[in-house]
């Protein structure tokens, strides 16, 4: 006979193997509160199980002890039984018993995805849960922004921020209402922005509500060159505390896409004096950024700045080649007389199963056609010798991440 410690430990092994702790859960009693506590931990919610997990709570509450993360995904699209399903979750969240959002005492990161959320959900339901420290919101409608800011009011301990795809709030311009201030404010750390249209709301509000003073680490993606004079308000905000920043610019606009009677100007930057990792994302398929991206790395002024890192990402075109490393390496040198320890060149391959092949651009010959893999061979010597150049290549470490 195994003593219960020696028991625990074997199964804490299997905490991700689901199917195998299921089996463990009909092996023997004594078993049974380590399997629920790993088969809880984490709880996926869609169309499908939404009314069978209510019903197991409801003859079990004491399980929702065991639930650590929720992820809610709904659904809706062009489709009728998309639609159907996202009324079904729908349904299920606005009948769910009362008693059960209070009981997840241990909940912690909550992920909602695809989900239309209002006033009235968001006070049956999401309101409620008091231990979160990671909210994200992955394209969900909110019928307005005093949603999401009641949401976020009513989290004392959240820390992590993740929003993705949030556009609705653009098409509801009224102001936001002052909320009653509780006596607990959350001082989230995390922020973690993507979105094409996004106009920093968000950070314009927490920065009004003086709910940004902990925040030391920032990522926005695909933000429009045109936002990057905002983004330079945003940064001043956070300049005191920021120590991690990632930024990703998205598609350029063109003039047409400016208001009328309006032009770009030159964004400033506040010195960020405490940041010591930036991150810079390239995408092959939107090298139309990367003169914003050296304008933004030429004008940031960051004295404790320790780590420099491009993320590189290979989508449809194979045109990583036309990255211009030496102009990069060129700007990155400002960084070496105050302490510069590494440059660091991350580059990702799409990796969707069954994409067809990459559209190989030569502009020499000014021809498209069809190409293999990205020549990760060649990129790296192409990186390596634009620092060399600049008497960098002792900080730069080139690596592939994934495919």
């Amino acid at each position: 006979m195994l003593p219960p410690e020696l028991c625990d430990h074997i199964l804490d092994q299997l905490q991700d193997d689901k199917p195998a702790l299921r089996s463990c859960a009909l092996t023997t009693r004594s078993w049974l509160p380590r399997v629920q506590h790993h088969l809880f931990r984490s709880v996926y919610l869609d169309w499908s199980n939404c009314y069978a997990f209510s019903r197991l709570l409801a003859s079990n509450p004491l399980l929702t002890d065991h639930v650590a993360t929720l992820e809610i995904e709904g659904a809706f699209g062009i489709f009728s039984m998309d639609r159907l399903h996202g009324a079904t979750l729908d349904a299920w969240l606005r009948a769910v018993p009362l008693w059960l959002p209070p009981r997840l005492t241990n909940l912690t990161k909550l992920e909602l995805a695809l989900l239309t959320i209002d006033t009235e959900l968001s006070s049956r339901f999401f309101n409620s849960l008091q231990s979160l420290t990671h909210l994200t919101l992955w394209a969900c409608a909110l019928t307005t922004f005093d949603v999401f800011a009641e949401m976020y009011l009513s989290f004392p301990k959240l820390l992590r921020l993740t929003i993705a795809f949030i556009q609705e709030w653009e098409i509801n311009p009224h102001p936001v209402v002052p909320l009653a201030r509780p006596n607990s404010r959350p001082q989230v750390e995390v922020i973690e922005l993507t979105s094409t249209c996004d106009d920093f709301k968000v950070l314009k509000w927490l920065i009004a509500e003086d709910l940004h003073r902990a925040v030391h680490t920032f990522s926005c993606k695909r933000v429009p060159w045109a936002a990057l004079c905002t983004l330079g308000e945003m940064l001043d905000a956070f300049s005191p505390t920021l120590q991690t920043l990632r930024i990703g610019l998205g598609d350029s606009m063109t003039a047409t896409d400016l208001p009328r009677g309006t032009g770009w100007t030159c964004p400033t930057f506040t010195p960020l004096s405490a940041l010591a990792t930036l991150t810079l994302d390239i995408h092959t398929a939107r090298l139309s950024g990367v003169p914003y991206m050296l304008y933004l790395l030429a004008q940031l002024s960051a004295p404790a700045l320790r780590t420099l890192a491009f993320a590189v990402k290979c989508g449809e075109f194979d045109t990583a080649f036309l990255i211009p490393w030496t102009r990069i390496a060129e700007v990155a040198a400002r960084f070496v007389p105050s302490g510069l320890a590494c440059v660091l060149v991350s580059v990702r391959e799409r990796s969707r199963p069954g994409a067809p092949p990459l559209l190989h651009v030569d502009t020499r010959r000014g021809t498209v056609g069809t190409g293999g893999h990205v020549n990760f061979a060649e990129m790296e010597r192409n990186v390596r010798e634009a620092f060399r150049a600049q008497g960098m290549e002792g900080l730069v470490t080139f690596e592939r991440v994934g495919r």
